[in-house]
């Protein structure tokens, strides 16, 4: 070991040569450590068995440890059958309060278990009575917001049909403009043919054209026949214009009755808004009282189901007579049954623990742990790790 230390120090220093040279040395003599660590403990062991002392550390080690592991087996078993004994008490204690088993030695548990439920029953009587105001005045706002919702309806139908014809009317009149518009128009042109074809006639009648009296005659009777054209229009164009002052009411008429109802249903929307609004703050307020009552149930509930629970352990203790309650007893007699045979092999074990030679049992687990260490170093030191 000392020329290991040396070479693995000096190494770099000394020549390449001199560490092969005495690298064979090295290596037998962690050979020779390795074989003698190993052989050391295999006298060891002979050493011991021929005292009888092996024989004697590993009887006690391993029964010590078997004896152990059974006794956390059994840990862990109790562990769980406490649960279920736990269980089984509060389930005891919800049966006896629901199939109302009394008896004098709980009976203090039992009378302010009873206070809880008398809240709890005072509260939800509370809570039915405030469902039922707010059923009747939710009820009472949707009545009023339909009625008010079908005259709005009603209104709106009105609206958009006299809308409708108060379009067909300013159509008509449109027309009635236009069609006024196009007489004046066909009369103008009317008179300046008419005047037009006077020149002509004037113009002809100077003239010393030989069909002059042909000429004469048509312009004429074109004349006449744009007289006659003039005067019909002349007659058209006045009952037209008669026309205007009542298709103007009709249209100013129309576009009131719309500007009246589109005011009807703005003040209705108004007042449906006023008259909601008392509802609306009852309906928050009881709702806003409902979820206050239902949270205190909920509280008292919460306070109430570990005191029922509880009253498991007393009425397990004082077993009244009960029908209900009497599978729920055997339940429990065989898990206490089951818990005391638990505990008594657990004290059994500890018993022979207690009996067993400790020294012996440390000792062969000691020598197995020299043994793992012997067994590492001496290969490694074999292998030339080391």
């Amino acid at each position: 070991m000392t020329s290991s230390l040396f070479f693995s120090l000096f190494g770099g220093i000394l020549p390449v040569h001199f560490a092969q040279e005495t690298q064979p040395t090295t290596d037998w003599v962690t050979l020779v450590i390795g074989i003698l660590l190993i052989v050391g403990f295999i006298g060891l062991l002979v050493w011991l068995y021929t005292r009888k002392k092996l024989q004697h550390w590993y009887q006690a080690g391993t029964q010590s440890g078997k004896w152990k592991i059974q006794d956390m087996q059994l840990g862990g078993e109790a562990k769980k059958i406490d649960k279920v004994k736990a269980a089984q008490i509060e389930e005891l204690g919800q049966k006896a309060w629901q199939s109302k088993v009394s008896d004098p030695s709980y009976a203090q548990a039992w009378a302010d278990i009873e206070a809880v439920e008398t809240q709890i029953d005072r509260i939800k009587e509370h809570s039915r009575s405030l469902q039922d105001n707010l059923n009747r005045v939710s009820t009472e706002r949707e009545n009023l917001t339909i009625d008010f919702d079908n005259q709005i309806s009603q209104l709106e139908l009105q609206r958009k049909d006299t809308e409708s014809k108060l379009k067909q009317a300013q159509s008509a009149l449109h027309q009635l403009d236009t069609d006024i518009d196009a007489l004046a128009s066909q009369k103008s042109t009317i008179q300046r043919e008419i005047k037009a074809t006077r020149t002509d006639l004037i113009n002809t009648e100077g003239s010393d054209e030989p069909d002059r009296q042909d000429i004469l005659i048509s312009l004429n009777a074109r004349l006449d026949g744009l007289v006659s054209q003039l005067l019909e229009v002349s007659n058209d164009e006045p009952e037209l214009a008669a026309r205007i002052p009542s298709y103007q009411s009709e249209v100013l008429a129309l576009n009131a009755r719309v500007t009246e109802l589109s005011d009807q249903a703005r003040r209705l929307e108004g007042q449906k808004s006023q008259e909601l609004e008392p509802l609306n703050l009852q309906v928050d307020a009881l709702e806003k009282q409902l979820r206050t009552k239902s949270e205190e149930i909920k509280d008292l509930q919460g306070k109430m189901e570990p005191m029922i629970k509880s009253l498991g352990y007393q009425v397990d203790t004082a077993r009244p007579s009960s029908e209900v309650l009497q599978e729920q007893y055997n339940l429990l007699d065989a898990t206490y049954q089951k818990l005391a045979n638990t505990t008594q092999e657990r004290t059994e074990i500890d018993s022979k623990l207690e009996e067993l030679d400790k020294t012996a049992s440390r000792n062969f687990y000691l020598l197995i742990l020299i043994g793992i260490i012997v067994l590492v170093l001496g290969i490694l030191l074999i292998a030339g790790v080391l």
